[in-house]
């Protein structure tokens, strides 16, 4: 497993390596409620679109931020160990865009309760995707407006680990190897990536390069749980559904609304994997995240915690 994975660390670290002194992007400012008449706006957490982002560190214990290093960049995250005396395993939770490493109901809601069950995670901050160029008109003007919907995307990572690019998506792909570093060097047998938005397609592209430069080995790398995952983010060459038939880790895909566009989304990733006969691939559709209840026991969370008791741990829960 040494052997495997020191392969990829060093073919993901020259993914990053070119960018490691770029300069990171600026943290969000934080929005505002409307305030009473006469009273100065008062400030809310609206979360990171950037690094280093002071916003959220004073709204966890202090002694739940570490800092790791990604090819010479020093970021952020969210480590919580094994609170339950009978540990399972690791998990990796990457957050959404303009979310950070303790946002509520989601990447909190996990780093909370899987802890109590034997998971010791580490939720990592990560840049925020760049945004995709606009074709202009030869007057220098915009030629069409970005749809409303798109989401932020970032610059093409490379097919091949070895080609170094420009972009945001490096910096990650490098941070995601640095976390999975974090618990090898710690000989975590049983890691779990677990990615929200645009986490999701981020993690599913970490799993690909990582297999890509381990001779299709994952070790230690047991699942991918992706939730609400984006199908496409600009900075990531293929598009999921193309993505995850390149490796057979189990998968947990969520979704969490029943929109048209999401339910044909998904339907492409159900049917992407269908030829994988061996492979765990479960997709399951929830209501909406209910901000007015405890994140702790939402239904997102339960069935996360029970997925991982079936495919990421060596212990039945008891």
């Amino acid at each position: 497993m040494k052997k495997f994975f020191a392969a990829a660390i060093i073919a993901i670290g020259l993914i990053g390596s070119a960018l490691a002194q770029q300069a990171p992007a600026p943290a969000a400012t934080p929005a505002a409620t409307t305030p009473a008449a006469g009273a100065a706006p008062a400030p809310q957490h609206t979360g990171s679109v950037g690094d280093r982002n002071s916003v959220y560190t004073d709204r966890i214990p202090p002694e739940q931020i570490m800092t790791l290093d990604a090819n010479g960049e020093k970021f952020l995250a969210r480590h919580i160990s094994d609170l339950s005396g009978q540990p399972r395993g690791a998990v990796i939770i990457l957050h959404d865009s303009a979310q950070n490493p303790a946002w509520p109901f989601t990447a909190a809601a996990l780093s909370d309760d899987l802890p109590l069950r034997g998971w010791d995670t580490l939720s990592i901050e990560l840049p925020a995707p760049d945004i995709a160029a606009q074709p202009t008109n030869a007057n220098g003007t915009a030629a069409t407006p970005p749809p409303a919907a798109s989401p932020p995307a970032t610059t093409a990572a490379p097919t091949t680990p070895a080609a170094p690019a420009a972009g945001t998506e490096p910096r990650v792909q490098a941070r995601i190897a640095a976390a999975l570093k974090y618990f090898s060097d710690r000989r975590a047998k049983n890691v779990i990536v677990i990615g929200f938005g645009s986490g999701a397609i981020r993690s599913a592209e970490f799993l690909r390069v990582y297999a890509t430069a381990n001779s299709g080995k994952l070790d230690p790398i047991k699942g991918l749980v992706m939730v609400m995952p984006l199908n496409k983010l600009t900075g990531i060459e293929n598009d999921l559904p193309k993505i995850l038939p390149t490796t057979e880790a189990p998968a947990l895909d969520i979704i969490l609304d029943s929109e048209p566009q999401t339910k044909a989304e998904a339907e492409a990733r159900r049917r992407a994997v269908l030829h994988q006969r061996n492979r765990s691939y479960r997709q399951v559709e929830l209501p909406p995240i209910n901000l007015t209840s405890d994140a702790q026991h939402s239904l997102m969370v339960k069935r996360i915690r029970a997925w991982l008791q079936q495919n990421g741990s060596d212990k039945d829960e008891k």
